[in-house]
């Protein structure tokens, strides 16, 4: 059984002195089908619900890479506790890995996001997620055996090299869980007031990073190497 075919109408659009059949909103009636449209009536809200979800997560992972760098500096700059190489490339690490979640923001910027930039962004996310848990289980190991008293300084009695490998393990579980939704987030376009929200959060990112690259300057000054354990800020001793 097919449905009846509808003939162009006046109303129709005009191409190359055709009139053309458009889509009308009372044209569902004639579905012979009336079961299927329910259920893909019923999908469609689910559906953007999930698009919602995944654009709001991907905002919170990069807040959250933000507050990770915050507590960085607060240990940096206010404890005055100097970041190790192996530190600096965790930070380097996290930063690369809100690239991915960054990614899909600013495609949603511009308007429209397909199925193929959800599972770009959070595979890139797993990667470098990946990479930090090594580099920072390699850190944990360097410092596991006793009488050891570790690096720097602790949050909770654990050290922040131990708090990032179990940041970049919940990074890797958070960008595998999106990776599963991503075929059930299809492609969807985004209004105009959720770009301003990008703008705010790709900023925020990128001011995170500025600073980072300022204080690793700082740090080592000009030279290749940064010492195993700073004791200062190198580009400051040198003027000297």
């Amino acid at each position: 059984m097919s449905a009846p075919e509808r003939k162009p109408m006046t109303g129709d659009p005009v191409v190359n002195g055709k009139r053309v059949m458009t889509m009308r909103p009372d044209d569902r009636v004639l579905s012979p089908w009336p079961a299927l449209d329910r259920i893909a009536d019923h999908d469609v809200p689910e559906q953007h619900t999930r698009r919602r979800f995944g654009l709001a997560f991907a905002h919170l992972y990069i807040l959250g890479v933000c507050a990770i760098l915050a507590g960085a500096f607060y240990y940096q700059f206010v404890r005055w506790e100097y970041p190790c190489p192996l530190c600096l490339l965790q930070r380097m690490l996290f930063l690369l890995s809100a690239i991915g979640p960054g990614y899909v923001i600013a495609r949603s910027r511009a308007g429209a996001l397909s199925t193929r930039d959800w599972a770009t962004g959070w595979g890139w996310t797993v990667v470098a997620a990946i990479c930090g848990a090594v580099v920072a289980a390699a850190q944990v190991l360097m410092h596991i055996v006793p009488p050891d008293p570790g690096y720097a300084g602790t949050l909770f009695g654990v050290h922040l090299y131990t708090w990032a490998l179990i940041g970049f393990v919940c990074a890797v579980l958070a960008a595998g869980l999106m990776l599963f939704l991503t075929p059930s987030l299809g492609t969807a376009t985004y209004p105009m007031r959720r770009r301003d929200t990008a703008v705010f959060t790709l900023g925020l990112l990128a001011l995170f990073a500025l600073a980072n690259l300022i204080a690793c300057f700082f740090l080592q000054g000009l030279h290749w190497q940064l010492p195993d354990t700073p004791d200062g800020y190198v580009y400051f001793s040198d003027q000297h």
